[in-house]
């Protein structure tokens, strides 16, 4: 099977997960104490328990339908942070009064000085998304957190599979920025991302980088629309394609991590759980990662 050359890297996707409401108002939420547990280390530039508003540098396309926001930091020379496998929330409040309210993950390094970048793509009743698309230079967005999804320590696994979908290449690119860029870290990662076409995918080039810089990375592109001459997998994402690249059912130190559109998610791990007024949960394993032996405790549903 062949490496593809090109990938993708984060934009704005879906963030739920246990302890963490993302469309709750924040003036009837009630505490969450997995959040508490979450909370933000003394240098990140966000509050996990109120809104702080964050200007807009400047934005440019990525793709047709995708744009990369810059925010500013308050101080230039201001170092961002943000724990591992972790999101912020955004707020603003639309011409109806009502609170928008939308989880995104940050696509800046650690270190960066002076701004973070959001990287997001529109949908066509996104009401966040649409907002974003229209802000200028010099205007504001409260955002707040960050809350973390996925508890990672470096050494934790030795082996790290990956099944994105679109917008769900967001936290895995969080993590392998995380985990590479720890040289005492020296997990293996494998990337299966799958999008509908060649434009679909975004920051191709950095993350073509990072594999050419680590050998313990690894990434694979499926597209369901290939152009000629495509080098990575063609169709939709299926057991022969992810075998050669996840670590085995059962192998010690190992995860799968499957993050994308709710189609992809049912169909590779069954889709997590969603009841009114309750946190999302987890739900049973399904799909093909059960049918190719996997257990639920070595697979986590961003």
């Amino acid at each position: 099977m062949v490496r593809a050359v090109l990938s993708a890297a984060a934009v704005g996707g879906m963030c739920s997960f246990a302890g963490f409401n993302p469309f709750a108002s924040t003036a009837t939420a009630s505490p969450q104490p997995a959040v508490e547990c979450a909370a933000a280390k003394p240098e990140s530039p966000f509050k996990p328990n109120e809104f702080t508003s964050f200007r807009l540098i400047n934005s440019r396309f990525e793709s047709h339908d995708t744009r990369r926001f810059i925010f500013a930091l308050d101080d230039p020379q201001q170092e961002f942070h943000l724990p591992i496998a972790s999101c912020i929330v955004c707020k603003f409040t639309d011409a109806d009064g009502k609170d928008v309210v939308r989880p995104y993950t940050p696509t800046s390094v650690n270190g960066a000085k002076g701004h973070f970048e959001l990287v997001v793509k529109r949908y066509a009743k996104s009401k966040m998304g649409t907002h974003l698309f229209q802000m200028r230079p010099g205007e504001t967005l409260d955002m707040k957190g960050p809350f973390v999804k996925f508890e990672y320590a470096p050494g934790k696994f030795d082996h790290i599979g990956m099944v994105a979908g679109g917008t769900g290449i967001t936290p895995m690119y969080q993590v392998i920025r995380a985990v590479l860029g720890n040289e005492k870290d020296k997990t293996k990662i494998d990337l299966v991302y799958a999008n509908n076409s060649r434009k679909d995918i975004l920051m191709a080039s950095e993350l073509c980088e990072l594999q050419k810089l680590y050998p313990n990375f690894h990434m694979y592109l499926t597209l369901t629309e290939a152009p000629k001459k495509w080098l990575g997998g063609v169709g939709l994402v299926s057991p022969t394609m992810l075998k050669p690249f996840l670590p085995k059912p059962g192998a010690p130190k190992s995860i799968v991590l499957v993050c994308g559109p709710p189609p992809m998610m049912k169909a590779v791990s069954g889709d997590k759980v969603f009841e009114a007024g309750k946190m999302p949960q987890q739900g049973p394993l399904d799909g093909m990662l059960k049918e190719m032996g996997y257990t639920a405790d070595q697979v986590f549903k961003f």
